[in-house]
C-alpha cells in the first residue's frame, strides 16, 4: 500500500478483503478454544449461547456499518464517539477500544499455544511470541499485503471447517441424541445460559475490527456493510455449528478441561490427514485473527494522534503507508498480556470493553442522527432507527453485568484512567466539540461547526458510486470570471445568480445557504489554489457547480471558513438534501481534480479547457447552432437523433444562457450552444463541426 506525504492512507482493500480482516478476526479462539469452557459453565446449552450472541451482535454490527459508510476514517470505533460524544469520551473510548482488541488478540494467542503443543516440541508461550513479532513486521510493510494473507487465511480456514462440520454433524445425527451427549441439554439451568452468552460475545467481537480500517477500504459505503454482514452469518454459523459437534461427540470429562476441543473432536470422526488440517486450520484461525488484530488496533493510537489526544509520533506513516508506532506498541502489549493472563479472564475482559464500546456505538447513531448535521449522510442507514440502537444499549448493558466483578472493575480502571490521560494531556490539545453539542445547542450549549466540515470531508473519501454523474456535474457547470479586487461575497452573488434560476431561490437566500452551511474546503496550490463552498438545497434533484476564476485572486475570510487564504477559484457546489452523500462524494472527487488540474486550470482560456482540466481523459467541446454555420443542419433535431460516436454524448444545452433539461423530446433551436464529452482521442479538433457519423432521418 502506497501512502502520500500528507499521510494519507490509500483505499486498497476490496470487498474479499473486508470480509476475510472481519471473518478472520472472528474465527479464533471463540471457534477452536472456548467451546471447553463455555461448555463447563452452561453444559450444552452453550451452543444456544452461540447462537444468541450471533443475533444480539446484529444491532451493534448494523450501527457499526452506518457510522462506517457516513465516517470511513482511520480510527473505527474512537473516531465515531471521538466526533458524536466529544475528545473526553472519544479519549477514553480509543483507549478502552484498543485494549479490548489488544486482549482478543492475546486470547487467540492462549489457543494457538494450546493447538501448537500438538505438533511442535516447543513451549507455545515462546512459538507465539515469536508470530507476534511476525505479524507486527506484516502490518508495518503494508495493509494490502496484510489483507491478502487474511484472505488466504480465512478461505483454508472455511474449506477445513466444511469439511469437519459435514463429517461431525453426520456422527452426530447417526449417533442420536441419546449417545451425543446433548442430553440434558440445559444442564445448569436457564441462568447458566445467560451467564454464558456474555463470556462467548467475545468471539463477535472482531466483526467490527475492520471499521478501523474504513479509510484504506473502497466504497465503504457498499463494501463495509456487505462484507460485515456475510462475515456475522457465516461466523454465527461455524460457531453454533461447531459448538454442537464439539459438544455433540465429546464426553463433558474430557470436554470441559479441553483448551483444543474442535481438534479432540476431529479426532474422533476425521482420517490423521483430517486431523492434521484442523490443527492447521485452528493455527490460520489464530494467525488470521491476531494479524487482523494488530492491523485494526494499530489504527487507534494513529487517530488519536492526529486530533491531538497522543504524541505526535503515534500519528505518523512509515514508509510503507502504515502506522508503524501503533503496530508495534500494538505488538508489545499483545505479548504482555500472553505472558500474564490466563485464558479465562481475558475472554472476561475483552468481553466487557467490547460490549461497553458497541453500546457507545450505538449511543453514537442516536446522537449524530439527532444533531441533524447535514454532512451526516451515511449511504447505508441502520433499519428501525431509533429501536435498534435503543435494543443494542441494553444488551450491551445486561451482558456486561453477566461477567462479574473483576470485568466491571476493569472497564471502571480504564474509564478513570482515559479521562485523566484527557485532563492532564489532551484538554488543551484538542478544540474540538462532538456532534451532541448540536443535539443540545438549543439548551445554550455551542454547537461546534467545524464538525460539519470535518464530516463532509470524510464522506468525500469514499470516491464515485456507480449512479454518481460527476461529468454531467461539470458539464452543466457555469463558468464566470470576475475582476481583481472582486471579494468573495460578490463572487457569491455572482453564482447565487446563476444557481438561482436551477434551484428556484432567490440569489440572496442562495449566497445566506453557502454561508449558513459553512462546509468549505481548501485546495492549496503554487500554480493555482481553490477552494469549493459546499451547500446541500431542498428543491433540486441534482448537484449543480458554477465556477467563478479569479486571476488576480479572491480572500478567504473566516466567516466563510477560511483564514485569509487567497485562491483563484471558487467552485461553490449545490448540492441535494435528498442525497447529500452523492453530492459530497461528487465534491471530493473534484478536490482531487482540483489538487493534480490546477495548472490547466489556471491556464485554460476556454470554459470547455476549465471543464477538459477537471477530466483528464475525456474533452468537452461546445458548438454554437448559428443558422449560417457549419452545423445549422441540426436546428430541429431531436438530441436523441444525433448520430454521435461511441463514447461521445450531449451533456448540456444552454438555451439563451439557461441550462435546457435533457429529454427525450428536446429538438435543437437555432443559437443553442451544446456541449459535447468523449474521449480524447474521438473528439474532433477546435473549429471542426460536430462529429455526426450519419446524416440525419
Amino acid at each position: 500500500m502506497k501512502a502520500d506525504n500528507r499521510g494519507k492512507l490509500t483505499r486498497s482493500l476490496a470487498l474479499r478483503h473486508v470480509f476475510a480482516l472481519s471473518t478472520g478476526a472472528m474465527l479464533s479462539s471463540g471457534l477452536f478454544l472456548l467451546p471447553g469452557l463455555a461448555a463447563s459453565k452452561a453444559g450444552p446449552s452453550a451452543i444456544l449461547a452461540y447462537l444468541i450472541a450471533g443475533l444480539l451482535a446484529i444491532p451493534a454490527m448494523l450501527s457499526v456499518a452506518e457510522l462506517s459508510s457516513a465516517l470511513p476514517k482511520a480510527g473505527g470505533a474512537y473516531y465515531f464517539l471521538e466526533r458524536a460524544l466529544g475528545p473526553s469520551i472519544g479519549t477514553i473510548a480509543g483507549i478502552g477500544t484498543w485494549l479490548s482488541l489488544v486482549l482478543k488478540d492475546a486470547f487467540a494467542l492462549v489457543g494457538m499455544s494450546a493447538y501448537l503443543v500438538l505438533i511442535l516440541d516447543f513451549n507455545g508461550k515462546a512459538v507465539a511470541l515469536v508470530l507476534i513479532a511476525f505479524f507486527t513486521f506484516v502490518n508495518v510493510v503494508g495493509s494490502k499485503v496484510s489483507g491478502s494473507i487474511q484472505l488466504f487465511l480465512v478461505v483454508f480456514v472455511l474449506t477445513v471447517m466444511a469439511w469437519f462440520l459435514t463429517e461431525g454433524l453426520f456422527e452426530t445425527q447417526k449417533q442420536g441424541i441419546d449417545k451425543s451427549n446433548l442430553d440434558p441439554f440445559f444442564t445448569e439451568g436457564f441462568s447458566g445460559l445467560i451467564s454464558v452468552i456474555g463470556l462467548v460475545f467475545v468471539s463477535y467481537g472482531g466483526l467490527t475490527k475492520v471499521a478501523s480500517a474504513a479509510e484504506e477500504v473502497d466504497d465503504p459505503s457498499l463494501k463495509i456493510p456487505l462484507g460485515m454482514s456475510l462475515s456475522l452469518l457465516v461466523g454465527t454459523i461455524l460457531y453454533t455449528l461447531g459448538a454442537l459437534v464439539a459438544v455433540a461427540l465429546l464426553p463433558p470429562d474430557i470436554l470441559h478441561e479441553d483448551l483444543a476441543p474442535i481438534h479432540s473432536a476431529a479426532e474422533t470422526i476425521l482420517p490423521s490427514a483430517g486431523v492434521a488440517l484442523v490443527v492447521l486450520a485452528a493455527l490460520a484461525a489464530f494467525a488470521s485473527a491476531v494479524n487482523a488484530g494488530i492491523l485494526a488496533a494499530a489504527r487507534y493510537p494513529m487517530a488519536m494522534a492526529r486530533d491531538g489526544l497522543f504524541p505526535e509520533i503515534a500519528g505518523r506513516l512509515s514508509r510503507f503507508g502504515t502506522p508503524a508506532f501503533g503496530v508495534i506498541v500494538t505488538g508489545i502489549a499483545i505479548a504482555l498480556v500472553v505472558l500474564v493472563l490466563d485464558a479465562e479472564s481475558i475472554a472476561k475482559l475483552a468481553s466487557a470493553f467490547v460490549l461497553l464500546t458497541l453500546g457507545l456505538l450505538n449511543i453514537a447513531v442516536l446522537v449524530l442522527r439527532a444533531s441533524h448535521i447535514r454532512s451526516y449522510a451515511p449511504a447505508f442507514k441502520a433499519p428501525f432507527y431509533p429501536l435498534t440502537q435503543f435494543v443494542g444499549i441494553i444488551i450491551s448493558i445486561f451482558l456486561i453485568f453477566q461477567l462479574g466483578a473483576t470485568a466491571l472493575l476493569f472497564v471502571g480502571f480504564v474509564f478513570v484512567a482515559g479521562w485523566t490521560w484527557h485532563r492532564l494531556y489532551a484538554s488543551g490539545k484538542s478544540k474540538r466539540a462532538g456532534a451532541i453539542r448540536q443535539v443540545f445547542e438549543r439548551w445554550g450549549a455551542d454547537a461546534d461547526p467545524k464538525l460539519d466540515r470535518e464530516m463532509s470531508a470524510a464522506m468525500a473519501g469514499h470516491g464515485l458510486r456507480t449512479g454518481d454523474d460527476y461529468p454531467g456535474l461539470i458539464a452543466r457547470a457555469g463558468v464566470l470570471s470576475v475582476p481583481a479586487g472582486t471579494t468573495i461575497t460578490e463572487a457569491a452573488d455572482r453564482a447565487a445568480t446563476v444557481l438561482s434560476d436551477l434551484i428556484g431561490l432567490t440569489g440572496e437566500r442562495v449566497t445566506e445557504q453557502f454561508l449558513e452551511t459553512g462546509s468549505l474546503w481548501i485546495q492549496p496550490s503554487k500554480q493555482h489554489p481553490t477552494a469549493t463552498p459546499v451547500a446541500l438545497f431542498e428543491d433540486i434533484e441534482e448537484d449543480q457547480l458554477v465556477i467563478v476564476r479569479a486571476s488576480e485572486g479572491i480572500r478567504i475570510p473566516a466567516s466563510w471558513g477560511g483564514s485569509g487564504e487567497w485562491v483563484n477559484a471558487l467552485f461553490f457546489l449545490a448540492g441535494t438534501t435528498e442525497n447529500p452523500g452523492r453530492s459530497l462524494r461528487v465534491a471530493g472527487e473534484l478536490a482531487g481534480h482540483l489538487h493534480t488540474g490546477a495548472k490547466l486550470i489556471g491556464l485554460a482560456q476556454t470554459e470547455a479547457e476549465v471543464k477538459s482540466a477537471l477530466l483528464p481523459e475525456m474533452t468537452f467541446r461546445q458548438y454554437a447552432l448559428l443558422p449560417e454555420g457549419k452545423d445549422s443542419a441540426l436546428i430541429g433535431s431531436k438530441v436523441t437523433e444525433l448520430k454521435l460516436p461511441s463514447e461521445v454524448e450531449v451533456v448540456s444545452v444552454h438555451r439563451e444562457g439557461i441550462l435546457i433539461q435533457l429529454n427525450e423530446e428536446l429538438c435543437l433551436e437555432a443559437d443553442d450552444q451544446v456541449t459535447l464529452l468523449g474521449p480524447s482521442d474521438t473528439m474532433p479538433s477546435l473549429g471542426e463541426p460536430l462529429p455526426i457519423q450519419e446524416t440525419l432521418e
